[in-house]
């Protein structure tokens, strides 16, 4: 069974992320200061350190894959792991980055409540329910990872 999973980003996360690197890359160019250069990058790399890149199963944990670190869950936390296609549905982001490298953060909508995302399609989405709250992520092969993470919990 697979245990390395791609984040696809969809349509809307592409044009975000060009969008703001395209914005902040003329903003540069418009104001040649070094210390908005400095600005604007920190947050794009800022930005780009907590983007979501992958997922993996492994050591008894699921491993959401960022750029040089990852944010663990202990599979023995996990209850419950369902595909639900467009979960993010009419979300309302509460505190963190909605469109660049990612839906990342706290969020809540009609159909979870509040729920916490570390997702880059809104589409592709599987939920994943813990002892303490519900977690959206966005594999490429939906199907195939909640197979996978069923089989490695029980």
């Amino acid at each position: 069974m697979r245990k390395q999973f791609r984040a696809p980003w969809d349509l809307k996360l592409i044009a975000i992320t060009s969008g703001i690197i395209i914005v902040f890359g003329g903003l540069n160019y418009v104001a040649q200061n070094l210390w908005s250069a400095i600005l604007l990058w920190s947050i794009v790399l800022g930005c780009a350190a907590f983007g979501v890149y992958g997922y993996s199963i492994q050591d008894g944990k699921l491993k959401i894959l960022r750029l040089g670190w990852s944010k663990d869950i202990q599979l023995s936390e996990i209850n419950k792991v369902e595909e639900k296609p467009n979960a993010m549905l009419g979300s309302f982001r509460r505190f963190g980055i909605g469109g660049v490298f990612g839906y990342i953060g706290y969020f809540s909508n009609s159909i979870l409540g509040r729920y916490k995302a570390y997702s880059t399609h809104t589409k592709q989405t599987v939920v994943i329910y813990t002892k303490e709250e519900q977690i959206v992520i966005s594999s490429d092969s939906p199907q195939e990872f909640v197979a996978s993470l069923k089989e490695t919990i029980m």
